[in-house]
């Protein structure tokens, strides 16, 4: 800053006069309403002072790393305000640097200048001044006389700096103030618009396309089972996709376009000088967008056009009709656009006026469901829970059938745990023709995506697959799946004989119902966990206190047999000694059906598995035995034990069958070398043989 003491002395009083002007001029910067006003009231008010031919603005961006145009008044029209240039660069970057002003006389005979691309080194002087505002630059104010003799004297370049202590203040109160209002009216997630923002510009661009009967086009658009997502994988996730979707939402935009958020996971984008048409396909390539973004779930969106003047007079009406199309794209399936029609207009006003007693419905669903999940968090075993959701939707969604799956241990089967209704197409059907694969038909299919799929006529779906033994009919089918901690746990199926008969209500409220469900499923699963847990603990105690109570061979069989056929609820299992004499297996105890005996012995002509391991085969892979030797197994279990073998025939062997087998295997082995030092019987297998 100049010392003003240096000055020379002022007999005609014209500095005081300038300095009373400048304290004017202080109350004029400190009162302007916006930056626009500001700047503009800077370089009049700066011309009282001092006279010049050009005055730049230049805000320094410390992101980009430029000196940015903010402002030029340039006579000479040299368009200054097309190019910014790095930061350090220039007599500009020399001031910003030492933070101290600059003043040249004659700033074209002096090395380290840059000159602005389309314009001459012509004799020029040159006052910068950093704006500084808490000993920090926020911008500079560049100040230009064209000619050779036309240098700033001391009293005007201090009167330039002087002005420039006020403009930075003023600078930085309008900005900071600017950046409060911007504040309220954007979207602190996303950066859009925010409610507020949005009805304002909407407004103001229905008022200019009515003043000169121009188009305007809005698009409303909300994420589609967004709820979902939040309660599956958090709200955090569901941040990251509302910011990623409100990029896909500003793609394409032009300087006149507008994106807002108007609020939870609503959008709206206004497009002026747009038809219906033209904001259709705009809104149909947003979808497009959407349903590329790798986000952690498959996202989509329905959107609702409307065009102004012929869908809304008004800003509401606007609103209004667009509104009605995004409810016409949701009912339509979801993921696409809609255009607000005249018919879509009339089944607004027909929803209107039963909107009272739909209202009054939804209240009795919502609480009828209360009930339901009050009771399903009340009950432990899944087939009761099964039962219950299929008995007790009824009261709430009308249906002609209704199945509930859960997904099995294997991660790939989806068991059915429930079904019922009136549709005789599928009275008699097995568990087996209702059961299926993740991603086989629609059922399998909205576990593998974890998307509600709304399929309105199930014969022309191109991934529904006929139930075995059931007609070709013209049916709706709603499967909604049962998502805890990202992952499905089962889906719940309600099918209705019609086409489109599921509705919004009916969706969401069956939508509500899987994710209490996927809870209150998810917790008898543990307690079932631990109440199996506590089963084997126990039954591993009793078996190593059944050889220090009965040590011999056969009590510890004949125990472990009945244990194991409770704890894997198996069609039965047999315990082998082995016969170091003659090399052979023979059965020392079994339980269960009699075929386990003949189905044991088969198993002990294959290659058994290692201590410690449990292997599981078919019945068909047995020598000599073919499936029909038992009514309920299809597959047996080989575990070695010491000096014999455990078999168990069953149905299936889930993982936590092997699990318990494996333990009880280690228990076994101990309990029998237990019996054969307290019993002394470590030669009763041999003496056993020889009496057979």
């Amino acid at each position: 800053m100049t010392d003003s003491s240096s000055l020379a002395p002022d007999p005609s009083g014209r500095l005081l006069t300038s300095y009373q002007t400048l304290h004017e001029i202080a109350r004029m910067l400190l009162g302007s309403a916006s930056q626009e006003e500001l700047l503009t009231t800077i370089t009049r008010e700066l011309k009282r002072l001092v006279p010049y031919d050009i005055v730049t603005i230049y805000q320094i961006d410390h992101v980009q790393g430029m000196f940015v145009p903010l402002h030029v008044v340039d006579r000479f029209e040299k368009h200054l305000d097309d190019h910014p240039f790095e930061l350090g660069t220039g007599f500009t970057g020399q001031a910003v640097r030492s933070r101290r002003p600059l003043n040249l006389p004659r700033a074209d005979l002096v090395a380290g200048g840059s000159l602005v691309p389309g314009t001459e080194n012509d004799p020029e002087s040159l006052a910068i001044v950093p704006l500084m505002v808490r000993d920090e630059p926020i911008a500079t104010l560049n100040v230009s006389r064209l000619g050779e003799d036309v240098a700033y004297s001391a009293e005007e370049f201090d009167l330039i700096c002087r002005f420039a202590d006020l403009a930075a203040l003023a600078l930085d109160n309008t900005q900071h103030r600017d950046r409060l209002v911007k504040e309220a009216q954007t979207d602190g997630l996303t950066g859009l618009g925010n409610h507020r923002a949005f009805h304002e510009r909407l407004r103001e661009e229905v008022e200019r396309a009515h003043r000169y009967r121009r188009h305007l086009s809005l698009v409303v658009f909300d994420l589609d089972d967004f709820k979902l997502l939040n309660d599956v994988h958090g709200h955090q996730q569901g941040d990251v996709v509302l910011s990623a979707v409100a990029g896909a939402a500003c793609e394409g935009l032009r300087a006149s376009d507008a994106a807002f958020r108007v609020g939870g996971e609503e959008f709206a984008i206004l497009l002026p000088e747009t038809s219906k048409r033209a904001a259709k396909a705009a809104a149909d390539r947003l979808c497009s967008r959407v349903r590329a973004l790798g986000t952690v779930r498959r996202m989509t969106v329905s959107c609702g056009v409307a065009a102004f003047p012929g869908d809304g007079a008004n800003p509401t009406e606007l609103l209004e009709a667009a509104d009605a199309a995004l409810y016409a794209a949701k009912e339509r399936g979801k993921d696409r656009s809609a255009s607000y029609s005249a018919a879509i207009g009339a089944a607004r006003r027909r929803r209107t006026r039963e909107q009272p007693r739909h209202e009054t419905e939804s209240l009795a669903q919502l609480k009828l469901l209360g009930l339901l999940a009050g009771k399903l968090n009340r009950l432990n075993d899944v087939w009761r829970m099964g039962e219950s959701i299929v008995l007790e939707l009824r009261s709430m969604v009308d249906y002609h059938n209704a199945r509930v799956y859960l997904l099995a241990e294997d991660g790939e089967t989806l068991e059915p745990v429930a079904f019922g209704g009136a549709l005789s197409e599928y009275e008699g059907l097995t568990e087996d023709a209702l059961r299926c694969k993740v991603g086989e038909g629609i059922t399998g299919t909205a576990a593998e995506r974890g998307q509600t799929l709304n399929v309105g006529n199930a014969l022309v779906c191109e991934f529904a697959e006929d139930v075995e033994g059931t007609a070709d009919i013209e049916e709706s089918i709603l499967a909604v799946p049962m998502r805890f901690e990202g992952r499905t746990v089962g889906v719940i199926v309600l099918s209705k004989l019609g086409l489109d008969q599921f509705s919004v209500l009916a969706v969401r409220l069956l939508e509500l119902l899987a994710a209490q469900a996927a809870v209150s499923f998810e917790n008898a699963r543990l307690l079932e966990v631990e109440r199996r847990s506590a089963q084997v603990s126990q039954a591993l105690l009793e078996i190593a206190t059944r050889a220090a109570a009965e040590p011999s061979t056969t009590a510890v069989a004949e125990h472990v047999c009945q244990t194991v056929e409770r704890l894997t609820e198996s069609a039965g299992a047999a315990m082998l000694a082995h016969e170091s004499r003659s090399g052979r297996h023979r059965v020392v105890a079994s339980r269960g059906e009699s075929a386990v005996r003949s189905i044991a012995l088969a198993a002990m002509h294959t290659t058994l598995p290692a201590d410690g391991e449990v292997a599981v085969l078919g019945i068909d892979e047995l020598p000599a035995v073919t499936s029909e030797a038992s009514s309920r197994a299809l597959f047996v279990a080989v575990v070695p034990l010491h000096r014999a073998v455990l078999v168990v025939a069953a149905e299936s062997f889930p993982k936590r069958s092997t699990d318990t087998l494996a333990a009880v295997a280690r228990q076994t082995t101990l309990a029998l070398r237990n019996a054969e030092l307290l019993g002394g019987d470590r030669r009763r297998p041999a003496a056993a043989h020889a009496r057979a």
